[in-house]
């Protein structure tokens, strides 16, 4: 004997609301949120009467989008998937912000802090001991940033289309040390 009455004209509306909101992917919480359901009766209901599974997050769009700078609740509500969930694939993936437009912000703050060291008078020990300091930062985290980016293509492509950068960095480390060296000579020219 089935004791549970029948739907009413208005609660058959807002289920089959809360039906096609799980169909399209939001989770019961969001159904709720929507509809004031109980989450618990909406999951209930949705085995009992075989609603169809929603479709499965599309994560490749989702990585696109949050490397591409979009927040995480932003994602969240877009795609209809938790936050806890997002978390755990970005950390499981290895997700990165890495951009090629901050990859070029650095090149550019490299290059202008060689150029200032260069144009630097090399008697004002203080200014050219400064700008070799932060010409140092500059360039490790340019480093940092290109590694990580050819790790995240290599991940995507594969092994043999991967860009190598040793080149890069034996160029920039002889870079580095003439600089310091020059640094040196004129530091001992001062003290004499």
């Amino acid at each position: 004997m089935n004791t549970q009455q029948p739907d009413t004209q208005e609660e058959k509306i807002l289920w089959q609301q809360a039906r096609t909101l799980y169909v399209q992917g939001q989770t019961p919480r969001q159904i709720a949120h929507i509809t004031a359901i109980r989450p618990s009766i909406i999951v209930s209901r949705a085995a009992r009467e075989r609603w169809p599974a929603p479709p499965p997050p599309d994560w490749e769009a989702i990585r696109k989008a949050w490397e591409a700078g979009q927040p995480d609740r932003v994602l969240v509500l877009q795609y209809s998937i938790s936050a806890s969930g997002l978390r755990k694939r970005r950390t499981r993936e290895n997700w990165s912000r890495t951009s090629t437009r901050g990859i070029d912000a650095l090149r550019r703050a490299v290059s202008t802090l060689e150029e200032a060291l260069d144009q630097a008078d090399m008697g004002d020990t203080v200014v050219t001991t400064r700008l070799a300091a932060a010409l140092s930062m500059a360039a490790g985290r340019l480093r940092d940033a290109e590694k990580q980016q050819a790790e995240k293509q290599k991940s995507h492509r594969g092994n043999d289309d991967i860009y190598d950068f040793e080149g890069e960095d034996e160029s920039l480390r002889e870079h580095m040390t003439e600089m310091l060296m020059r640094l040196a000579e004129t530091e001992e020219e001062n003290q004499v």
